[in-house]
């Protein structure tokens, strides 16, 4: 009797060990079929976005959405209207033929059975970021608004006087270096950018404050003391515009960038004189942030160079071919996760070609943690403008880093502001100076009131004529993201529209 129970115990035992082993090759073959869909499939889009890059959490907050982007079976919803407020309900063209819930399980159990446990955390320590800015004195302008949602600072360093915009009160404000409202200018809601080397300015409004395809925005001139007049309409949600004569016939062309929200592009407006322009694409996806011009192969000839974000993440050169035609190439891409929010040409290294500062902190998506490859980040061109990652600053959340000779030593320091610092455990990274010691900004510091407000968007210029930069911030509160309640609370109940970070070096 013992050997018959014994016999059948074992046989027990062993049929569990096999369809134990076959369900786990079932499981490694399904995750591996996975992998090889979502190499397939993800970079059709946009860069691979590896497992690693979010926690197992993150990446199940992320999926629906996902789904719903590539059109997945059971997932699509043509009429689907549950957008941001303020976007449009409309019929979403599908392909022909959605894509196959078989293979987008296959290719969320890939990611779920790789991707990490936690969010994965720096591993380098940096040295702590000190309180005081040397040689600079605070400036705060208060009771402008109710709750403050500054869309756009600038400094004015010909006529020696700042200009900022609040989203919700759909004025343009010019003010002296000590906060005195000098000027007025009605404008269109949600300001984000301003010309002012003209005059009158043109300015760039979104015409709506989050993310939308309406065709809202505009590009008009502001008009002391009449309503603005409108050069460019229709656009949807611009953020930011360059002015340059691209054909070579003594018009000054317009490029903008529409980052819209599933729709969008960058494009380039053709100037056919008295205020005509004629729209020509150059990527015509969502995202589009931020463009510069410059003669990348010193043919004579302008080139554009332009950040696109949402979901495609990447730079750009439009070579200049004449004619008006201009040919694209990608410079840099980042995984969809990272965040790109801006970026700008400065030659780091001093050795005749433009490198590109980055900044990778947007966390306004999908996925809203707190991410180790947010940061900025130096770009070294190699001088056939092939770029390649030299420095990396970590910055939770950072929003926006502007590259500057801040204490007049002769070479360059940065300052950056985080709309999505990690308030709990690094709330000083909301504004930082980088002082320059041998390229390796270890030494940072911030101002005793650096969380008086929630910091979106800065400016550098020489505001009062002394020869040293000033520094301005820009304040937008909003409800969103990992913000303790006690500073939400103190915001809400009065905080500053812009802060100036006056230059007393000299």
């Amino acid at each position: 009797m013992k050997i018959k129970t014994f016999f059948v115990i074992f046989s027990c035992f062993a049929f569990l060990v096999s369809y134990s082993l076959a369900c786990g090759n079932s499981q490694n073959k399904i995750v591996g079929e996975g992998e090889e869909l979502a190499h397939i499939h993800c970079v059709a889009c946009h860069a691979f976005p590896d497992p690693s890059l979010l926690s197992k959490n993150a990446w199940s907050d992320v999926f629906p959405k996902m789904a719903e982007l590539m059109y997945v079976e059971a997932y699509y919803n043509r009429y689907d209207i549950s957008v941001p407020q303020g976007d449009h309900a409309s019929s979403r063209v599908a392909p022909p033929q959605l894509f196959p819930y078989e293979k987008w399980e296959k290719i969320v159990k890939y990611y779920m059975a790789t991707a990490p446990s936690h969010q994965p955390v720096r591993t380098k320590e940096w040295p702590e970021i000190r309180i005081g800015l040397k040689n600079f004195i605070t400036h705060s302008l208060y009771d402008m608004t109710e709750v403050p949602f500054t869309t756009l600072v600038q400094f004015d360093t010909v006529r020696h006087q700042i200009f900022f915009a609040d989203g919700d009160v759909d004025k343009l404000f010019a003010i002296d270096t000590r906060l005195n409202v000098k000027d007025s200018f009605l404008v269109f809601t949600g300001a984000t950018d301003l010309n002012n080397s003209k005059d009158p300015m043109p300015i760039i409004t979104m015409g709506i404050l989050k993310p939308s395809d309406e065709k809202l925005g505009k590009l008009s001139l502001a008009v002391k003391g009449k309503s603005p007049t409108v050069v460019i309409d229709s656009l949807r949600r611009p953020v930011q515009a360059t002015y340059a004569d691209l054909n070579g016939d003594s018009q000054e062309d317009i490029i903008i960038s529409e980052f819209g929200f599933r729709q969008g592009c960058l494009a380039w407006f053709e100037n056919s004189g008295n205020n005509h322009y004629k729209k020509h694409l150059l990527r015509d996806l969502p995202g589009a942030t931020r463009s510069e011009v410059f003669d990348f192969n010193m043919d004579g000839k302008p080139d554009i160079i332009g950040l696109m974000a949402q979901g495609d993440e990447g730079i750009f050169i439009y070579y200049n071919e004449g004619n008006g035609k201009f040919s694209e190439k990608r410079v840099l891409q980042l995984p969809p996760v990272y965040g790109s929010n801006y970026f700008q040409l400065f030659d780091f290294n001093k050795d005749g070609f433009m490198d590109i500062l980055l900044t990778n902190g947007d966390n306004a998506d999908y996925s809203m943690v707190v991410k180790a490859y947010h940061g900025i980040r130096i770009f070294l061109n190699d001088g056939n403008n092939h770029f390649k990652e030299d420095i990396f600053l970590p910055v939770y959340g950072v929003q926006k880093a502007i590259p500057a000779d801040i204490d007049n030593d002769g070479d360059v320091d940065l300052v950056s502001i985080s709309y999505f610092p990690d308030y709990q455990k690094h709330p000083k990274e909301s504004f930082i100076y980088w002082e320059n010691s041998g390229n390796d900004y270890s030494q940072r510091y911030t101002f005793g009131e650096v969380n008086a407000g929630r910091w979106i968007t800065m400016d550098v210029g020489d505001a009062d004529n002394d020869g040293d930069k000033d520094i301005i911030l820009g304040n937008a509160v909003l409800k969103f993201g990992n913000v303790p309640d006690s500073l939400a609370a103190k915001w809400n109940k009065r905080s500053p529209s812009i802060i100036i970070l006056e230059n007393t070096i000299n």
